[in-house]
């Protein structure tokens, strides 16, 4: 009997997979869509939430509470820099970054995704 349940259990997910992705390519609001088939706007919504932690139940934990944290390490500069001010600097809680003018895009850019990867 447990099988047979779980087979009904995955009928009715995939079925709710299909509604909600039927529902997302009409490009009609989700109130007009159900009212338009038949659906009770709050059914929608409670399988929509019951799929999303299905989903979410189902991910690997994105912290692990035994994981040492990020440590940076100072960059050493093998290229002499002119003694100038940086032209931007980024002040954060426990570091500080300074882009001198001339500084290529490819390294701004590698140095602000590891700023939004950390903050």
């Amino acid at each position: 009997m447990e099988q047979v349940t779980k087979v009904r259990s995955q009928l009715k997910r995939e079925q709710w997979k299909s509604i909600i992705t039927e529902c997302r390519k009409s490009g009609m609001t989700v109130k007009d869509w159900c009212k338009a088939n038949g659906i009770v706007e709050q059914t929608y919504y409670r399988n929509l939430k019951r799929l999303r932690e299905e989903l979410l139940g189902n991910l690997p934990a994105a912290v692990d509470k035994h994981e040492k944290p990020t440590v940076f390490k100072k960059l050493e500069v093998h290229t002499p820099v002119p003694n100038t001010q940086a032209a931007v600097v980024i002040r954060l809680v426990g570091a500080t970054v300074e882009i001198n003018e001339g500084t290529s895009q490819q390294t701004i850019q590698a140095v602000l995704l590891a700023l939004q990867s950390v903050c």
